[in-house]
């Protein structure tokens, strides 16, 4: 099956799409660790650095050029198999990207029973809420600095206009995650002590001048991106 065959059908197999009797039952056992934050803010970092048991999605588009297999997504392109985890209902949950790929997790992805940790887009944050979870926890991964997000953003060697794109996501993603109620800020500006309020949070222990200091800079964050609209379009 071609690229262009599976996309062709693939908006109907997604809005068909409901998981196997047996897929998903295991998830009340387990405690999701829900990532958001924009590109650059060094989530798959403290992710690794907590040690959890690490969740990676399906994805059928092409590695982007700073992105791994098997860090950042699985990337497929073994359609006729995707079409048959569709049609088997082997997925937990299904999407459709801005590229109009998919993007899936397997039920096999997930650990029997205990935490894991996701990194997860801001629009899909209510669909994993809701997928039977023991619970759930909500961080926004938050950089130091404008100066430094950028910085890192760079590091990427991307071009200016994908680095445009990619600011335009930053700005929904900022959106979502400051009217969440749900939503913990973290701080990324030493990942040894970003990991540190993360199992805090776990831990049922806030710091509350860290999560402060995180939800201030991603409303500055915002703020300069809703500002220069060129970014947003």
């Amino acid at each position: 099956m071609t690229r262009q065959e599976f996309l062709k059908q693939l908006p109907q197999l997604a809005k068909d799409y409901k998981p196997a009797p047996d897929v998903g039952k295991h998830l009340s056992n387990l405690t999701l660790v829900i990532i958001v934050g924009s590109s650059g803010v060094g989530k798959t970092s403290l992710m690794y650095k907590l040690g959890l048991s690490y969740i990676v999605a399906d994805n059928t588009r092409l590695p982007r050029p700073e992105e791994k297999e098997g860090i950042d997504y699985h990337f497929r392109q073994d359609y006729d198999k995707v079409v048959e985890d569709l049609k088997g209902g082997r997925f937990v949950q299904v999407a459709i990207d801005s590229s109009r790929d998919l993007k899936a997790t397997r039920d096999n992805s997930f650990p029997d029973s205990g935490i894991a940790i996701m990194a997860v887009v801001y629009d899909a944050v209510p669909i994993f809420r809701n997928l039977g979870f023991k619970n759930t926890i909500s961080i926004h991964v938050t950089p130091p600095s404008f100066d430094e997000w950028m910085r890192r953003l760079e590091a990427h060697k991307l071009s200016m206009e994908y680095q445009i794109r990619r600011l335009s996501g930053a700005a929904r993603t900022l959106e979502f995650a400051l009217s969440d109620q749900q939503m913990h800020f973290v701080l990324n500006d030493n990942l040894q002590a970003a990991a540190a309020q993360v199992k805090g949070i776990l831990n049922g222990k806030i710091d509350i001048e860290r999560e402060g200091k995180a939800k201030k800079i991603a409303q500055q964050l915002l703020e300069y991106v809703q500002y220069n609209k060129d970014l947003t379009k």
